[in-house]
Parts: C-alpha cells; structure tokens; sequence
C-alpha cells in the first residue's frame, strides 16, 4: 500500500484509516447541495497550506473568482494560498469552453493536455476536478462517456497526484455517480447523502471503495458549518432501530 495523504478533515482522515492512498484517483459524489464543492477544495486547500503540496482545482462551470468568493463563506482563504504560490484555481463556464474547443477543433485531449501542463510546471501533488458530469457534458454515448472517464484518470495517475473528482446524483438516489460508470474507472468513492428525517436533511458521509486500504464501512455524520465540511466519524447517520 502507498503512503497515505491526510485531507486534512480530521474526521474524514479517521474513517479513511489515515487518509487517502497517494497517487489515486478518488470520486466525490452526491447530491446537490451537499457540500461536494467544499470538500473537494478543502482537500486541496489543506494540502497546500498545512503541508505544503501545492494543489490545483479545476473548476469546469465556475469561474476562479466565483470560487474565490464561495470559500470565503466558510473561511477558506482562497486567494491568499494562491498568491503563496500553492494553490491554483482554473476553470470556467462550460459553454465558453465548448465554445473555444468547437473554434480550435479541440477534443477532450487538448483538455488532458492542458492539465497535465499546469500539474508539471507547478509540480501539483493535490488535483480536485468538479465536476466529472460537466466533463463528460462534451461527449453523448456512454461507451465514449466511459473511455474519456478513463482517459482522465489514467492522465492523473501517470502525474502522480491524488485527485478528488466529484459527481452529482440525483437526490434521494442510491446510486454513486449520476452516469453509473464513474465509480468503476476511479480507485475509490466517497460518498455524501442527505436524508429527509421529518422537516430536515440529515448529511451522512461514507467510504464506499478505496482500493488497497482499510476504511469505516459505516455512514457516519456530517455538516457544513462556516468552517467548512466537518465529520464525526463517531457519530452514524441515522440511530440503529432495535
């Protein structure tokens, strides 16, 4: 098994055992509103402020300084770590990048490529991409939907980083990704629930794969508090009925 790298969740680093498998490719699902976006960025944000592996998040709807602002919210210093020279954030609305790619005759490729340059020339450790369903928004079969999934991984394998890449579902669904083939082109699957209890949403948080390591197979809870995403890997998401 390879070194471990902590997310810097205290909770989340207990239940994945120590934290995720260098080099891997882990997939972050849930619905919407269920704090995707933030765990993703606070994996790499952590990474490059607390243990100093710069970190890069793509972003393939949002732009930069939309992100910027969004942390903010929970205290996320984004632009601060990026100005340290340990945090880069790119990204853009995906019709003006469907836009440019149909102008230059661009694929998906080109998309590889360029994220494998920005990885090497900043010596990235830590990539977060969001989100895996607006990457495969650029082609329509599923077959296709599932090599370019493949692509991707293998592209950020070779780079040697660990990479959270996240997925929308529909709510209420069982299902960990909204295609139904993601989880099985990544080498693990964290995945976020909300359940309606009465009135509110219960967030409940699971390891459901992770190749090559030991992990909390329980559901356990979870919140967004203005600091961001915190775990109580203590705490299950629903009391056991006896």
């Amino acid at each position: 098994m390879g070194a471990k790298v902590k997310t810097g969740i205290d909770g989340l680093d207990k239940m994945l055992n120590g934290g995720l498998v260098e080099g891997r490719n882990i997939l972050l699902s849930g619905p919407c509103g269920s704090g995707k976006t933030t765990l993703a960025m606070q994996f790499v944000y952590n990474g490059a402020v607390d243990y100093g592996e710069p970190g890069l998040f793509m972003s393939l709807e949002e732009k930069p300084e939309k992100v910027i602002q969004d942390m903010g919210n929970f205290g996320i210093d984004v632009k601060k770590a990026m100005a340290s020279g340990k945090l880069y954030v790119v990204g853009g609305p995906l019709a003006g990048l469907k836009s440019f790619m149909m102008k230059v005759d661009g694929n998906l490729d080109d998309v590889l490529l360029e994220l494998r340059d920005i990885i090497k020339e900043h010596k990235v450790k830590r990539v977060a991409i969001d989100s895996t369903n607006l990457f495969t928004a650029f082609v329509h079969d599923e077959e296709t939907k599932r090599r370019s999934l493949a692509a991707l991984c293998n592209s950020l394998s070779a780079t040697g980083c660990t990479s959270m890449l996240t997925s929308e579902t529909n709510e209420g669904a069982l299902q960990l990704s909204r295609l139904g083939i993601e989880e099985f082109v990544v080498d693990g699957v964290i995945a976020l629930y909300l359940a309606r209890q009465g009135s509110r949403f219960v967030p409940g948080i699971a390891v459901r794969k992770m190749r090559g390591a030991k992990h909390d197979k329980e559901i356990r809870y979870y919140e967004i508090t203005d600091k961001g995403i915190s775990v109580y890997p203590e705490e299950t998401m629903f009391t056991e009925i006896k």
